[in-house]
């Protein structure tokens, strides 16, 4: 038997163990909160954090089912280390299946393209190649015209190298900024990257993103209030005309990369004060049942819980929406 296969097996006995025991617990109703119970709970959730999983052993151990009885325990610890790990194992699946998943067609033509002259002016050693790349291509071989929703030869799921490959798509088209905006028109796309620390990416089972609106920022820090400028107002536009926003993902393994994963609807936001005191946009971004990689992840691992959220509604009316909109703007 090879190294590998013993470490498979060693792993697959490791996370049956601790399967059993929380199913255990999960079996006792009763004394699910006592205090050496959390304990337990808490000691079986950071072992399996320490484990290195992937989509076999966690199909194989159904470890997700077992873990998903947790997301809901009172002590906010075990709650909170349960839904990291299910989102975390989520993603495991997620970057496992989008290695199989390319663009086709005259997109797979233009991310050659691309590609063959991002590598020529990295080797000539030119500044910001990719925006050089995107310019010079982008006449020839970007969308010819900006729309919402799904582009042909695009699929969910794929895997780019930066934003200048996202941009010559027509995933997102503004690469220096995290919404892709036209003034006084509807959001295109938005890019989840991390640069906002009121962002709130993935926290609910329906795969609903809170994203921080556009502006007031020095030095990664919010230091004045977000104003109505065009990136915010597309955005608060979709609200109204409820026009798909394809999302973009920054990887979270420390390498620079995005995973396009498909189209949300902006169906709600809120002016308010941020974690460091001015106060900011924050849009709620809802994934598009069947259009997003939220709701078409593989469930047989446990990790996931497809669709929206049945208890999310949308705002009763138009008119109500812009009577809303007027009440929540800044006061200049």
């Amino acid at each position: 038997m090879s190294n590998s296969s013993t470490t498979t097996t060693s792993s697959l006995s490791t996370v049956m163990v601790i399967k059993q025991h929380l199913q255990g617990l999960l079996n006792n109703p009763d004394t699910i909160n006592d205090a050496l119970v959390v304990e337990s709970i808490k000691d079986a959730l950071k072992r399996l954090n320490e484990i290195d999983m992937d989509k076999d052993l966690l199909g194989q151990s159904q470890i997700g089912f077992a873990v998903r009885g947790f997301k809901s325990h009172a002590n906010a610890v075990v709650e909170g280390a349960a839904r990291a790990l299910l989102r975390k194992w989520r993603r495991v699946v997620d970057a496992e299946e989008s290695s199989l998943v390319v663009c086709t067609g005259r997109a797979a033509q233009a991310l050659q393209k691309f590609r063959e002259r991002l590598r020529e002016l990295e080797r000539d050693g030119k500044p910001k190649p990719d925006m050089v790349a995107y310019k010079e291509l982008r006449h020839a071989w970007a969308p010819s015209r900006r729309s919402h929703g799904e582009l042909e030869g695009v699929p969910i799921g794929v895997k780019l190298a930066g934003r200048g490959e996202a941009a010559i798509l027509g995933i997102h088209q503004n690469i220096l900024s995290g919404i892709d905006a036209v003034k006084d028109e509807a959001c295109y796309a938005v890019c989840l990257s991390g640069g906002y620390a009121d962002d709130h990416d993935n926290g609910t089972d329906d795969g609903t993103v809170i994203y921080t609106g556009s502006g007031g920022q020095k030095g990664k820090h919010q230091v004045s209030d977000q104003v109505e400028n065009a990136a915010n107002l597309s955005l608060i536009t979709s609200v109204d005309t409820a026009d798909p926003i394809r999302l973009l993902r920054r990887t979270e393994n420390g390498k620079v990369g995005y995973y396009y994963e498909g189209l949300y609807r902006c169906t709600d936001y809120t002016y308010e004060e941020s974690v460091e005191g001015p106060k900011v946009y924050k849009f709620t971004l809802v994934p598009i049942p069947g259009k997003s990689r939220h709701s078409t992840t593989v469930q047989d691992a446990g990790v996931k819980v497809s669709g929206t959220s049945s208890s999310r509604k949308r705002i009763a009316s138009k008119m109500l929406r812009k009577q809303e909109r007027e009440e929540r703007k800044p006061r200049r």
